[in-house]
């Protein structure tokens, strides 16, 4: 559309800073929320169970975002 700015290509980086940013954020949160779930007295129950399930989740999916974004960012 314009011949100095490429939407298309500024439209992916948006949707890549969004999920990678906000994304990872969120994602973090849900999984404290999750871990919050196995206090003294869920521990035992299934909520507790299904809490530690989601955060064990959530944190696994935070860690792999992390280190894809920093491969991406470091590949020659």
């Amino acid at each position: 559309m314009n011949q100095y700015v490429d939407v298309d290509a500024l439209w992916k980086v948006l949707v890549a800073g969004l999920a990678g940013g906000v994304g990872l954020v969120a994602l973090f949160a849900v999984g404290l929320v999750g871990l919050s779930m196995r206090t003294s007295e869920h521990a035992a129950s299934r909520t507790g169970a299904a809490g530690l399930a989601v955060a064990l989740v959530c944190f696994t999916l935070v860690v792999a975002g992390a280190a894809l974004g920093l491969y991406v960012m470091l590949k020659k």
